[in-house]
């Protein structure tokens, strides 16, 4: 038997009122190229009813007074300051006096939109084809209109997320970038003098890349106004990047004069947009004149509108075409168990938690680490539970400690199907956890596992919504033209796969089998099918510096890849290869005839997973062995896909189609891995046939 291996329309602004605001053509032509950058802020939440710069600054000035106990001169000397425009340096002084724990935590009082309906301005701002939303602003109106408006959740960023920002903007990708910070991420945010010192001059990551967004994109400022810090500091960030050449600036501004005008275009080369004091109204009209100006083509990607709260179908959208699909958050609000594993001190150290409280917390015996490592060397589809999948899981359990297996023998039983998050660190993620025995069978048996990413903020990745009707890409069989290479398993698995999903009645396909599978035929399926679903079935490997999959044609790598899954980040993406995931730790000892290429591939990280995980993909799904059985991998595929149009969470269709696992002597369906949001879901238990 062959082993996979190889060398719309937007609902309409009332703008009886607004002010008729002329659309320079340049800004159209960036927005229609995707080279317009939308800068939001304060004055675009206040449609929120959320405080301006100065009425925040008397907040937690008032705060300050009465919860640090100052006087009535403090008072005057800060209202002095209030009133001279002094903002940062105020802040300073309440930081100072508040201490940062009750500081984060007054500003995430003040200025958290829960509970607060997203403005219409916010909603259309994220229908547009910005090529990012960038924002001082710390709440997440914007984040929230996206969810709502496009289905998933936009990849965000702070200053803590540089690698993230760099990969994103060489790739073309949007984003929403917080720049200031997030209340989230008490850590990132900026909003005293030192802060902001420490973002433009400490951060040199962040100050380089956020440079570069302002030389590759037209800016479009909108919610400013010259009273605020913010904006008179990215005047400044941009006086000093640009001495020469700068791409285009506009600000739709309220109550500019004609001096202040002349200024902004004279010294920072803007284009001011004005409009008359308090008619707000015209922030929303002007960004539905934006979109009543472009083609219908030009917002193909709002193609994913998904308006209503219950996050099922949308009114259309700006992109009003046949192809129009409606979007939701693909996430099962369930809430799993979490076991986090490191390793410290020559020990693995575990903590278990159940519902966010902890319930036990271990180091295992010390000499453990060899043993396992060496147990996961010759896992493949021969490996039988007396054989060496036993003696993987066994060492696997002694490494964990008995402390930790016990409490998670406590946690899980009677509760099958529970979900079970892993957070794991480099240093134990190339373990197979998933084979930990617990009695007679394995974790991966008596619970639905998934891995978390691993060295990339849940915020950065986003979450990709899941289209209706579902888009599925399959892709297999690539060698069938060359016998020796040839998997006919793979080439059935195609077929099946693609014979679920549109049996199922909830989504379309594009199959691509053996000499159809051309680097350019998968180019163009990213870029004009935008699949939710990507599914491998072929030869996969990897060279000196990284892991490819085979196609009809070239070496498709990951460093190739990254782009269309970063533009086209699929919800869901099953590669059926040997070592996806990860290589064992122990394979790098193994004295195989591909020793040399393993060695490599160890060092420069290999397999898909860490791709999947740094560009947005939702939930990933690969191997961790040498060897699959060709129709084992087929049985275990069409499983997978039958669980999950059947509205199973990934998780649970991993954990349904094990299950094959018990019935056959293959150990095939144990050899898997899930990264990611285990909680996702292809498609609602309604629409499952």
């Amino acid at each position: 038997m062959s082993a996979r291996k190889t060398p719309a329309a937007a609902a309409p602004v009332a703008a009886a009122a607004a002010v008729d605001l002329a659309i320079p053509p340049q800004l159209l032509q960036h927005l229609r190229e995707r080279r317009l950058l939308l800068f939001a802020g304060a004055g675009l939440s206040a449609q929120a009813g959320l405080p301006t710069w100065r009425s925040l600054v008397q907040d937690v000035v008032d705060a300050t007074i009465a919860e640090a106990m100052q006087g009535e001169e403090s008072r005057r000397e800060l209202e002095g300051m209030i009133a001279a425009g002094k903002w940062l340096q105020i802040a300073d002084h309440c930081k100072l006096k508040l201490g940062p724990g009750e500081y984060a935590r007054l500003l995430g009082e003040r200025l958290s939109d829960f509970g607060r309906p997203v403005p219409e301005a916010h909603r259309l701002a994220v229908r547009l084809p910005f090529a990012a939303w960038v924002t001082t602003n710390y709440d997440k109106l914007l984040e929230r209109a996206y969810a709502e408006e496009r289905g998933g959740l936009p990849k965000t960023l702070t200053s803590l997320d540089t690698e993230a920002l760099g990969r994103l903007l060489f790739d073309g990708a949007p984003f929403v970038l917080k720049a200031h910070g997030d209340l989230d991420k008490p850590d990132s945010l900026v909003f005293t003098s030192r802060d902001y010192r420490d973002l433009i001059h400490g951060n040199a990551a962040f100050s380089a890349a956020f440079s570069a967004i302002l030389l590759t994109h037209s800016v479009l400022f909108v919610g400013y106004s010259l009273a605020d810090p913010d904006f008179n500091l990215l005047l400044d960030r941009q006086l000093l990047t640009f001495r020469g050449f700068a791409p285009e600036r506009y600000a739709l501004m309220s109550g500019i004069g004609k001096v202040e005008e002349e200024y902004l275009w004279r010294v920072c080369q803007i284009r001011v947009i004005p409009y008359p004091e308090g008619q707000h109204e015209a922030v929303p009209a002007f960004f539905q004149r934006l979109a009543d100006r472009l083609e219908p083509v030009d917002v193909a990607p709002l193609a994913r509108v998904a308006r209503a709260a219950t996050l099922a179908v949308a009114p259309p959208a700006l992109r009003a075409s046949p192809a129009t699909r409606a979007a939701r958050v693909p996430v099962a609000a369930v809430t799993p168990a979490v076991l986090a594993l490191d390793w410290r001190a020559g020990a693995v150290q575990a903590i278990l938690s159940d519902a966010g409280k902890v319930i036990a917390t271990a180091a295992g015996p010390r000499e453990a680490w060899a043993t396992p490592a060496a147990a996961s060397r010759s896992l493949e589809s021969a490996s039988g539970r007396d054989g060496s999948l036993a003696e993987c899981s066994g060492a696997l359990t002694r490494t964990l400690g008995a402390a930790t297996v016990k409490a998670l023998g406590r946690v899980l039983k009677g509760q099958g199907g529970r979900l079970l998050r892993l957070e794991l660190t480099r240093e134990v993620e190339r373990l197979p956890w998933e084979l930990l025995a617990l009695g007679p069978q394995t974790l991966a048996e008596l619970a639905a596992v998934f891995r978390a990413p691993v060295g990339v903020s849940e915020n950065a990745r986003g979450l990709p919504a899941v289209g209706s009707p579902l888009r599925a890409l399959v892709v297999a069989d690539t060698k069938s033209a060359e016998p020796a290479l040839a998997l006919p398993g793979a080439a059935a698995e195609g077929r099946a796969v693609a014979d679920e999903i549109r049996g199922g009645g909830v989504g379309e396909v594009r199959l691509l089998l053996g000499p159809e599978a051309t680097h350019d035929a998968l180019a163009r399926a990213f870029d004009d099918f935008d699949p939710d679903v990507f599914h491998f079935a072929g030869h996969a490997w990897f060279d000196e510096h990284e892991a490819y999959l085979e196609l009809a044609d070239r070496h498709l790598t990951a460093t190739m890849m990254r782009p269309w899954l970063t533009r086209h980040s699929p919800a869901f993406m099953f590669l059926n290869s040997h070592y996806t995931a990860f290589i064992p730790a122990g394979v790098e000892g193994q004295g195989a005839a591909h020793a040399e290429a393993i060695s490599a591939g160890l060092r420069g990280r290999p397999g898909f997973a860490d791709l999947a995980m740094r560009s947005g993909v939702g939930a990933f799904l690969g191997t961790y062995s040498g060897a699959i059985d060709d129709n084992g991998a087929r049985d275990f595929a069409v499983a997978i896909f039958r669980a999950l149009l059947q509205g199973a969470t990934a998780a649970g269709a991993l954990q349904a189609a094990r299950s094959i696992a018990a019935e056959h002597a293959s150990a095939t369906a144990l050899l898997y891995c899930l990264y990611g949001e285990g909680a996702l879901r292809l498609v609602d238990a309604g629409e499952a046939a």
